[in-house]
């Protein structure tokens, strides 16, 4: 009897309540004078700086605090540059001058995420770009483990599945891991006029977000062949 092969692809998922909220803010100006439009930028730049470094008080050891709003936040220098637009008929029009400068905040506490935004939306020049549902990398870590054991259970599963049909018995002669990711099941990562948002009326105007549960996926190429018979 001619050997028994098989080849399948072993999958898992795992949902997880997510423990951090990314934010990514972009501040950004244009106008005709350089000077104006970068001076807006760098102005309100520092702005958010401050906002963000109350937020995240640190140890003597520079670490977070653990009661810390926001773990972690960084931004990029100031960046400008200037075109020439044309109009309708290509005759050009005055020098615009941009700039532009961004920011990528990491929240602990969710509830301070809404009242965050709900300032930094009545800033002029201030985009929120992004909500995004994390893990933490022990977390990740922690959970890479689990779900490569149940990708490879998956495959055994579906290969003893086929064997079975055919009176035959498997063993696993090959596995490739297929990696893994991360992802939330319904990402908010688009502009804040997107993001599944509700804005209360309320004092400090406050935008509530409601978290999105996190996947870790893992995958497993795996091939078997039929037991030898005594």
């Amino acid at each position: 009897m001619s050997p028994l092969k098989i080849s399948v692809l072993g999958e898992s998922s795992i949902s997880r309540y997510p423990e951090r909220c990314v934010l990514q803010v972009a501040i950004r100006s244009e106008g005709l004078e350089q000077e104006p439009v970068s001076k807006d930028v760098t102005l309100t730049s520092n702005e958010l700086h401050r906002i963000f470094t109350d937020l995240s008080p640190k140890t003597p050891e520079g670490l977070a605090s653990t009661d810390a709003p926001v773990t972690k936040f960084s931004n990029t220098l100031l960046r400008t540059w200037s075109k020439v637009p044309t109009d309708e008929h290509g005759k050009p029009l005055p020098r615009v001058y941009h700039a532009t400068s961004s920011f990528e905040v990491i929240f602990r506490d969710f509830a301070k995420v809404g009242e965050v935004i709900g300032k930094l939306v009545k800033i002029p020049k201030v985009e929120i770009e992004s909500v995004d549902w994390r893990l933490t990398d022990q977390t990740k870590k922690e959970l890479g483990s689990e779900a490569r054991k149940l990708a490879m259970r998956d495959a055994v599963q579906k290969a003893n599945d086929f064997a079975d049909v055919v009176d035959r018995q498997v063993v696993a002669v090959e596995i490739t891991d297929e990696g893994h990711g991360t992802r939330s099941r319904t990402k908010q990562t688009a502009r804040l006029s997107t993001l599944r948002t509700s804005v209360s009326d309320a004092e400090g105007n406050t935008i509530d977000l409601t978290p999105e549960d996190v996947e870790f996926t893992s995958s497993v190429d795996a091939k078997f062949e039929s037991v030898s018979e005594a």
